[in-house]
């Protein structure tokens, strides 16, 4: 069954205006398959197999001129020089648009070498795995708290799948493939456990020394590890909101898993019952609002933040958007309770106007008006 994503007009309009475009995102979200829908006539190529990958490498001119019309190629990461040889045959051409449709996996060297190398002539999109709103428009859901811990992998869905099965193959096949080549990994049931004890802090304030000392291992080899764990797309890392507030503010970012699936499954729950009983239900539910602003369209650390003094005074996440301030707080109950809010204690700091809201599993669609703030649950695809 295919399930149709909210982002395709958008890649179809740059298709329309830039010659080039990158679909990034994790694994198995979909986007080979979103792209191949979006554009059948065009030829498709994946560098995921090795010896296009070193044909792509070696002689990188050859390669790219053999595609004489529309060409979708995937995995680019596995051809590093390949952008800069792309630039050349754009530049020859800059007003044919759409030719060149590129995937790859969320590396900062993938990124940072498409920004460096088409500057101008590429539009870069992100592909996660289904959104609230997307699963909503299905027709799949008996149950909109499964995304909890089900996660939004299009093929556990798509093919009424096991998800605790899907998510132990992704891991093992993450684990041993790509950890392999990207850090050199010797003993990966350390670099399981440091997943498991990642997972544990989700949603919580990342000390890199505290991780380092419960694992036994150097504090230099924890940022190495988180480091490409976000790389790849797999966690993000929330910065504190400090700009014009004069509180000190602790500097620490927030961890938190891109899937509800894959941290659900590192914390060894795989049902609503166990959901319910597990004492990370709460961050759990905290992880869930993050990812649905991310899949929202928001992006850490340049429109969506955290707030957290010296008082311990929070605010789960603050979104810096149109010149509007945002106030969410997450709580995982139907109806929260007023004096557990901090809204009061952190609005009068912003000086622009600020709306206020709570993330709850409240049992009605869209936004719900309060005397001092709003209600809204995300489970039910409400979308900022």
């Amino acid at each position: 069954m295919w399930i149709p994503r909210n982002v395709r007009e958008t890649i179809l309009d740059a298709a329309r205006t830039r010659p080039a475009i990158l679909l990034t995102g994790i694994r198995q979200v979909g986007k080979s398959s979103l792209l191949k829908r979006l554009f059948p006539e065009a030829e498709y190529v994946t560098l995921d197999k090795v010896h296009i990958a070193q044909e792509a490498e070696t002689n990188p001119t050859k390669f790219l001129q053999r595609f004489k019309k529309q060409v979708i190629i995937a995995e680019v990461q596995y051809a590093p020089t390949l952008m800069r040889h792309l630039k050349i045959l754009i530049d020859e051409n800059r007003e044919e648009n759409g030719k060149w449709i590129l995937t790859g996996s969320q590396q900062f060297n993938l990124m940072q070498q498409a920004s460096e190398s088409l500057a101008g002539r590429l539009r870069v999109l992100q592909l996660g795995t289904l959104s609230a709103s997307e699963l909503q428009q299905s027709g799949l859901l008996n149950n909109p708290s499964e995304q909890l811990w089900k996660g939004g992998f299009p093929e556990i869905w798509a093919n009424n799948l096991r998800s605790d099965n899907f998510y132990e193959d992704y891991l093992q096949t993450y684990l041993e493939r790509d950890l392999r080549q990207l850090l050199k990994v010797t003993n990966l049931r350390d670099y399981r456990r440091f997943l498991g004890l990642l997972a544990i802090r989700a949603g919580q304030l990342l000390n890199f020394s505290e991780l380092a000392k419960d694992l036994g291992i150097a504090v230099n080899t924890v940022k190495a590890w988180v480091n490409v764990l976000e790389s790849s797309g797999l966690i993000v890392l929330l910065p504190p909101y400090y700009q014009n507030l004069g509180k000190r503010l602790i500097k620490s970012p927030k961890v938190f898993f891109t899937d509800n699936g894959i941290l659900c499954t590192l914390l060894n729950i795989h049902s609503t019952v166990a959901l319910e009983a597990s004492t990370f239900k709460d961050s759990i539910w905290e992880n869930f609002v993050c990812v649905e602003l991310l899949k929202n369209g928001f992006v850490a650390g340049r429109n969506l933040f955290f707030y957290r003094d010296q008082n311990a005074v929070e605010i789960d996440f603050i979104l810096d958007h149109n010149s509007h301030i945002t106030l969410i707080e997450a709580k995982s109950n139907e109806l929260p309770q007023p004096q557990k809010l901090n809204f009061s204690k952190v609005q009068p700091l912003f000086s622009q106007r600020t709306l206020c809201a709570v993330a709850c599993t409240i049992d009605r669609a869209g936004l719900t008006e309060l005397k001092e703030y709003s209600l809204y649950n995300p489970l039910l695809g409400f979308q900022w």
